[in-house]
């Protein structure tokens, strides 16, 4: 760490420390829920927390009065965004024009944008686990951090926010090659510790790049790789891995809630954040709770927000459980994604997202690729690449050993798959429903 790295990391806990140190006395909580191994003492210890939480909504809540007889959190109903805006002023309980809250908005990537309220105990929270899972990864607070995302208005930064928190923003729609030059040129000349967080899509653009001029691994100084909010596959990690020389893991988070889980160096599942969030995997078409390594929607109650509480919240996207012998404490074994970004095969069976990307990657000619299901057994594979695909045959006869040997594939050549609002890209679009 150089000097103005270690400056940058006096700084920011002396100014916690001066506002009553809330923000460490959080982190040690985390650490110290992450450091027991029994499922069972872990739940013991935030059973406090969870009643403190559904005493208060029953108490203070319209929407949640109902339920003041209740026994367990398994007698509270499963709600969702549109439950939230819906019954927003039944279920709030800090008032709208309290010092208290934290306005939150969700970018709508599951179609129902909404916005929401966190406390000030609950934003400070929130900072903490970014900065518990960031440092699991590798980052130090003080070191540079390259965010790549789609830089909006909302989510810029002043100037003097930027250098105050060493942050990069690389604008994902910028990505073309010869400012991934000028950045790549820019990184390997400074020489001071470096993490990179944002979209797979984003560090995929990077490493084509260096696929493209032969680069070898870099000299960069990086010491962490987090991929969040779309799925991180095995070719963009293994690549970035390659030509960052550092670990990457991936972060499972949203907006409204903040980090639910991320894999930890060196481990293919992700680490459940259970020191603030108790998370449960529920059927996809019934309120009901799962057995383990079944695949169904995630869950979640946010321990820590009394302003607007969500209290088994489906998040819209999907997941399994394992790691769940002998009282082990649960991990995620895989996040799918939302339910509209997953394939279904003839029979009405979800078919792995990883499954599809894996044999996709085979084909290293096609730029860009989109599927879209329209119907129980129609679908349209969007094609990007220079020429004609030569492999048309071979490649819908792959994807039929996994969708049915009865879907009807049309392949639809195009110039561009454009990006939704947020700046992603979706591979999977379901427009389905079985």
């Amino acid at each position: 760490m150089n000097l103005l790295n270690k400056i940058r990391y006096k700084s920011f806990w002396l100014l916690d420390s001066l506002k009553g140190g809330h923000l460490k006395k959080d982190l040690n909580d985390i650490s110290k829920c992450f450091q027991i191994s029994s499922f069972s003492l872990l739940q013991n210890q935030n059973a406090p927390i969870l009643k403190k939480l559904l005493d208060t909504v029953v108490n203070t809540s319209e929407f949640y009065n109902k339920y003041k007889l209740y026994k367990s959190l398994d007698d509270f109903p499963v709600i969702n965004k549109l439950t939230i805006k819906e019954n927003f002023d039944t279920i709030n309980i800090v008032p709208k024009n309290s010092k208290d809250i934290v306005k939150v908005s969700s970018s709508g990537s599951t179609g129902i944008p909404f916005q929401i309220y966190w406390t000030k105990m609950k934003a400070r929270r929130n900072k903490a686990d970014v900065i518990f899972y960031a440092n699991s990864a590798g980052y130090t607070i003080g070191d540079q951090l390259l965010f790549v995302r789609l830089w909006t208005k909302k989510y810029r930064k002043p100037i003097f926010i930027k250098k105050a928190l060493n942050l990069v923003q690389v604008d994902i729609e910028s990505l073309t090659d010869k400012n991934i030059e000028t950045f790549i040129s820019k990184i390997k000349s400074k020489k001071y510790p470096k993490s990179f967080i944002g979209y797979p899509s984003g560090f995929e653009k990077i490493c084509n790049y260096l696929d493209k001029v032969k680069s070898p691994p870099l000299d960069c100084n990086i010491q962490s790789i987090i991929a969040t909010s779309e799925t991180l596959y095995d070719n963009v990690r293994e690549k970035m891995a390659y030509y960052f020389k550092a670990p990457v893991v991936s972060r499972y988070s949203n907006e409204e809630n903040g980090i639910i889980s991320q894999q930890m160096i060196g481990d293919k599942f992700y680490t459940v954040n259970w020191a603030s969030f108790y998370v449960e995997i529920f059927d996809i078409n019934e309120d009901k709770p799962l057995k383990y390594e079944e695949l169904g929607r995630v869950v979640v109650t946010d321990l820590y927000n009394l302003a607007t509480p969500m209290i088994r919240y489906d998040t819209g996207d999907l997941g399994r459980f394992c790691n769940f012998e002998n009282d082990k404490i649960p991990k995620l074994k895989d996040v799918v994604g939302r339910r509209k970004d997953v394939l279904y095969n003839t029979k009405g069976e979800i078919v792995s997202p990883f499954i599809i990307h894996t044999n996709l990657y085979n084909y290293p000619e096609l730029n860009q690729f989109q599927i879209i299901q329209k119907s129980k057994c129609d679908y349209i594979f969007k094609i990007n690449c220079k020429s004609k695909f030569e492999k048309e045959d071979e490649f819908t006869s792959i994807f039929k050993s996994y969708l049915g040997p009865d879907a009807n594939i049309l392949i639809e050549y195009t110039n561009e798959i454009p990006l939704l609002s947020s700046g992603k890209r979706r591979i999977i679009v379901n427009l389905y429903k079985p």
